[in-house]
């Protein structure tokens, strides 16, 4: 099983890293042995340096996801229809041309390191449902069965799991109902070349129960359902004013020997990923990892790298 890092999320979203520094950040993380590799976003391409840049700053060793949920949500941005369970042809037909221009990033990365670096392709039930844009898992078979005929350079595809609309309380994503990703995707796998599989993101799962037993019953229907390949412990909060109250903001987890102010009513903790790595042992999860944000943006490089490796010892210590 991989352990991996979302470290893009650890990046400031505004622009007080310059390339070195984010150069210095790649180095440290590099160095780390306990990290397998990186989830890394793609939006057209996969690091605001540039390709070229980014694949020097990679551990030649590492084996990394590509999400595509920066890209997707770029995308529906500009036109609320876009989304491969979008029931809307022109909206549809838009998100397979994106997931191909992610297909040949896979390969150019492939390329520039002579092997495989990609192991899973995270792909979205987009687009956002409401009663103007509808979405169906018709739509979403249709794109997957496209999707999985393609070469896909050695990776697997996985639809990450997002928060749902779920009557008319806010979400965040607003995509399609696990239980319809899980209907769609058992369709496909009966005649896929590969078999597609379910991440799980913990705190987009909290945010769509607005509760610690979203992600649990979440796992539970994937592995019922054999379908459970990933999972990422992302954090969320029912009260704070930093990160916001179940915002998909990437809140860091809380810490027994290790806190900051701003994350200690993060609802992500020791006992929640425990709770989640004691469901799934008895599966066989193809990476692990985690993905947090440090608010508010002026905490420093080395502070940022303390959280992921606090967090990863976390999760290791209860896979254990």
């Amino acid at each position: 099983m991989d352990i991996l890092s979302g470290a893009y999320a650890s990046v400031p979203a505004d622009s007080s890293w310059d390339q070195q520094t984010e150069q210095l950040f790649y180095k440290t993380l590099k160095e780390d042995v306990a990290i397998s590799g990186l989830e890394i976003p793609f939006s057209g391409q996969l690091n605001r340096f540039g390709n070229e840049w980014f694949y020097a700053q990679l551990n030649s060793n590492w084996r990394s996801v590509i999400t595509c949920i920066p890209g997707t949500m770029a995308e529906l941005s500009k036109d609320p229809y876009f989304g491969i369970a979008s029931d809307n042809e022109v909206g549809r037909s838009k998100a397979i041309k994106f997931y191909q221009q992610a297909n040949q990033q896979i390969q150019q990365f492939n390329s520039y390191f002579n092997k495989q670096m990609v192991t899973h392709v995270l792909i979205h039930s987009a687009p956002t449902i409401n009663e103007q844009v509808p979405s169906s898992v018709r739509a979403l078979v249709k794109s997957l069965n496209e999707l999985q005929q393609w070469d896909w350079h050695g990776a697997k595809l996985v639809i990450e799991h997002c928060d749902a609309q779920v009557n008319t309380q806010h979400s965040e994503k607003g995509f399609m109902r696990i239980e319809d990703e899980i209907d769609a995707i058992t369709t496909v796998n009966k005649h896929a070349k590969q078999r597609l599989g379910i991440s799980i993101n913990w705190g987009r799962s909290a945010i769509e129960a607005k509760s610690c037993n979203g992600p649990v019953e979440h796992i539970k229907q994937c592995i019922k359902a054999d379908l459970l390949t990933g999972l990422i412990f992302s954090g969320a909060s029912d009260t704070s004013d930093v990160y916001g109250v179940w915002k998909d903001s990437h809140m860091p987890p809380q810490f027994n020997d290790f806190d900051c102010i701003n994350n200690r009513d993060s609802v992500l903790n020791e006992e929640q990923v425990k709770r989640c790595m004691q469901l799934q042992a008895g599966t066989k999860l193809d990476f692990v990892g985690c993905k947090i944000s440090l608010l508010p943006n002026k905490q420093s490089l080395a502070t940022r790298i303390k959280y992921i490796q606090k967090t990863l010892a976390m999760i290791k210590d209860c896979i254990n």
